[in-house]
C-alpha cells in the first residue's frame, strides 16, 4: 500500500521561505509528516521524494513569460502524476507560484484537497495565480488583512 502524504509545491525566494516556516509549523503538530515536493530549486526541506521543476517565468523577458509558465505548468503536471502513482496523496498545499495551477486543477478532479496561501507581499492586488487559486482550491488563505477585500471568501491567519 501506499504511503499518505502531501504535495507542497513552491517556488524561490519569498515562495520558498513560506513553504519553509508552513512546514516549520505543521511538524509541530504533527511530528510525523510526511510530505513530497515539486519546486523550482533543489532544497528540499526533507521531503519523502523532491522533484525540480522549470523556473515558471522569466520576469524580464514579457514575451517568453506565457510559453515559460505554459511548460513548466504541464512539467509540475507530469511530475504529479507521477507522484500520485508512487504515493497516496491526501492532498495539494502550495505558497505559488503558477506552477501550482495545473496540478491543483488535477488533484480538484480528483477528489483531494487542495489548499493555497497567497503571497505575504501582497497587500492590495491579488497575484495571477492566486487569481486562478483561489478558484480551484478547497481552502484559500491571505497572509493580509487588506487582502480579505479582494478575496472575500479567503481564510486570514495573520503571516507565517
Amino acid at each position: 500500500m501506499h504511503e499518505k502524504v502531501i504535495l507542497v509545491i513552491y517556488g524561490r525566494g519569498g515562495h520558498k521561505e513560506q513553504m519553509r516556516r508552513l512546514l516549520n509549523e505543521l511538524r509541530k503538530s504533527s511530528p510525523n509528516l510526511k510530505f513530497v515536493s515539486i519546486a523550482d530549486v533543489d532544497d528540499k526541506f526533507g521531503s519523502q521524494c523532491h522533484l525540480k521543476c522549470p523556473e515558471p517565468r522569466d520576469k524580464f523577458n514579457l514575451w517568453s513569460a506565457p510559453f515559460k509558465l505554459i511548460y513548466s505548468g504541464a512539467v509540475s503536471l507530469i511530475q504529479s502524476v507521477r507522484l500520485v502513482a508512487k504515493y497516496r496523496i491526501t492532498g495539494i498545499v502550495s505558497t505559488g507560484p503558477g506552477m501550482a495551477v495545473f496540478p491543483s486543477i488535477l488533484f480538484r478532479l480528483l477528489g483531494k484537497q487542495v489548499v493555497y496561501i497567497e503571497s505575504w507581499s501582497r497587500f492590495y492586488s491579488a497575484s495571477l495565480t492566486g487569481r486562478f487559486m483561489y478558484c480551484i482550491s478547497n481552502i484559500f488563505y491571505v497572509q493580509n488583512k487588506t487582502m480579505k477585500s479582494i478575496f472575500p471568501n479567503a481564510k486570514y491567519t495573520g503571516r507565517l
